[in-house]
């Protein structure tokens, strides 16, 4: 923690994307990811965020705590918005692809869902709590 690199944040962001990459099944699995996406696209706000709540608390529990502890972190760099410029919908910007993608990778999917991803992790960000 001494080396000078490690306090740069967009290394340490770099690595928390590169670790969600990596895993073999997306953190909100491959299998929910459509159920996340339609969940997004509720009208209605308090059931969109009914919707989400249901789908997290399915998820295994590998996948809910490594979750609940990026979001947490995540809640942690938007409190300080006002001076990183990092508010949710920032991180959500930079964060939405990586959290919230399928296992194949498919181009077409990630530009058509990019909005849906962008408005999943700013719901998580700003509205629910583990």
């Amino acid at each position: 923690m001494q080396d000078p690199k490690w306090q740069d944040v967009h290394v340490v962001a770099s690595l928390i994307k590169s670790f969600l990459r990596r895993l073999p099944d997306p953190l909100l699995t491959d299998d929910r990811y459509q159920a996340f996406v339609v969940a997004a696209d509720e009208t209605d706000p308090e059931k969109c965020l009914e919707k989400m709540q249901y789908l997290i608390s399915d998820l295994p529990d590998n996948n809910y705590e490594t979750l609940r502890a990026v979001v947490m972190h995540l809640k942690n760099v938007a409190e300080h918005g006002e001076s990183n410029r990092m508010d949710a919908r920032n991180l959500a910007i930079v964060f939405g692809p990586t959290i919230v993608r399928t296992a194949e990778e498919n181009v077409t999917s990630m530009v058509a869902d990019m909005k849906n991803q962008c408005k999943i992790v700013e719901m998580l960000i700003v509205h629910v709590s583990f």
